[in-house]
Formats: C-alpha cells, structure tokens, sequence
C-alpha cells in the first residue's frame, strides 16, 4: 500500500507538477522563474520571491542528480541559478 502511494505521488510530481512549472516559470527573458501563476500557467504578477526561487534551483537539480539526468531539468535550474547569482 505504501509503495502504491509512493508511486501515485511520484508519478504526479513527474508528470504534472514539475512539467507544469517548466512548461509556464521559466523566464527566459529575465531569468529565474516566474512564481505567480494560475492553474493554466498564465502569469497573475511579477514579483519573484528569493526563497522560491532557490527552491526550484534545488527541486530541479536534485531530479537531475538523483532521478534522471534530463538536460531540461539541468538547463532550467541554471537558469535559476544564474538568477540568483545576478
């Protein structure tokens, strides 16, 4: 049963949630991600917090280093990082 849920909720993080966020919060323009989104994706505000903003640097390099080494996932969190460093 546990691992059943373990399954639902990592299915669900990989397929929904963070191709959510990859598809919609990366600023290409400005850089880092864009945080205030509605549940189509479409921006509601520009402000960007810090804090969320190195979350998704780590979600998105912690899925590159121990799940699976997608260049997409590299790719946005330098994008994050870099924002950060700026």
């Amino acid at each position: 049963r546990l691992h059943q849920l373990a399954e639902i909720h990592r299915a669900a993080l990989l397929d929904d949630v963070v191709p959510f966020w990859i598809r919609h919060s990366l600023d290409r323009d400005y850089g880092g991600y864009i945080n205030c989104l509605d549940r189509e994706g479409k921006p509601y505000g520009t402000d960007k917090a810090v804090w969320l903003q190195g979350r998704q640097v780590w979600l998105l390099a912690t899925l590159y280093c121990d799940v699976e080494r997608r260049p997409e996932w590299l790719d946005a969190a330098r994008l994050g990082y870099d924002f950060i460093l700026k």
